[in-house]
């Protein structure tokens, strides 16, 4: 008989082991796309000019790294894999790429005229899954990327978030999750994109109301500088969250009573965290060297960054005495 205990341990594994053979199913041992659906259908092989191939018009990748790597493999071993292209509508004799762009355009680089390709008919629909479904097996997009394309098949295709899910392989919450980052400012967009590990501390900034409140935490996370449990920290110290939602939880003015007195030595504990956010950021920039803090461009942020918190404390700890 299992042991209760670690039921919810398998299942979380089950659940990544499902959504993993979800997508992975769409490829074969090579990594190119191998569905019955694509199987099934007619193929032709061809070498066609690049100059008739046009990019996926449904591609949600925007960023293509590593191009003069690949083209130098390219010249070196040859172009090995085929792309998959169909006939691009209303243009006899040009075609569209369904999938391949990072290939596609390294090919170029290399100075190859030509290509071989695998030539089929493809909706729209399956033009927009079948990259969507690469570039989430190859890792190639960004949260943003993803979220902008989640929100295409939601709002165009009119799928349903679970939907959607099922079809590529993912959690319900991991596409709500993405979404959700549409819905934040666009300086801290902009953070995600630079920093796709970000993410948890982004999504507590956005909490802040003003640019001003933003940017110097956006900066010190941008560095390095600042843990999300840190960032977590210094948004709770400057929003009160937490706090005035205990005291209006209840109309005892006793219990009102007592959690006030419970926000005031949580109040104190923030201000100990900021106060160690602060040391933080004076060692590093005791220790990071001119090259480094020129490349991340956070002289002046940093400043703001230490006024703002310097702030935070000495309200904190008026509100404490």
């Amino acid at each position: 008989m299992p042991q209760r205990k670690n039921f919810m341990s398998d299942k979380r594994s089950g659940d990544r082991e499902a959504q993993r053979q979800a997508v992975g199913a769409l490829f074969d041992s090579a990594g190119n796309l191998a569905t019955p659906q694509l199987a099934e259908r007619r193929v032709s092989a061809q070498n066609i000019p690049l100059a008739r191939i046009s990019p996926n018009p449904f591609q949600a990748r925007r960023e293509f790294a590593g191009l003069e790597e690949l083209a130098d493999a390219i010249r070196a071993q040859g172009f090995i894999s085929r792309l998959r292209v169909r006939p691009a509508p209303g243009a006899p004799g040009s075609f569209e790429l369904v999938y391949g762009e990072r290939r596609l355009r390294a090919a170029g680089l290399a100075g190859l005229a030509a290509v071989p390709c695998d030539i089929a008919e493809h909706s729209d629909e399956e033009m927009i899954e079948i990259g969507l479904a690469e570039n989430i097996q190859r890792r190639d997009l960004d949260p943003l990327e993803e979220a902008q394309a989640f929100r295409s098949f939601i709002d165009q295709r009119g799928y349903s978030i679970r939907g959607l899910a099922e079809r590529i392989g993912k959690a319900k919450g991991y596409i709500e999750n993405r979404l959700a980052l549409l819905r934040i400012p666009a300086d801290v967009q902009q953070l995600v994109a630079q920093r796709p590990d970000t993410i948890d501390a982004a999504q507590q900034i956005a909490k802040l109301a003003t640019l001003e409140e933003r940017q110097p935490l956006i900066a010190a996370v941008a560095s390095g500088a600042l843990s999300a449990q840190q960032v977590r920290a210094a948004v709770r110290e400057r929003t009160g969250e937490g706090r005035e939602a205990a005291l209006a939880g209840s109309g005892d003015p006793a219990v009102r009573q007592r959690r006030a007195a419970s926000g005031a030595t949580l109040d104190r504990q923030i201000a100990k965290e900021v106060e160690q956010i602060q040391l933080v950021i004076t060692r590093w920039q005791e220790l990071a060297s001119e090259d480094v803090r020129a490349a991340v461009t956070i002289r002046a942020a940093e400043r703001q960054l230490l006024t703002t918190l310097s702030t935070l404390v000495d309200e904190s700890e008026r509100t404490s005495s």
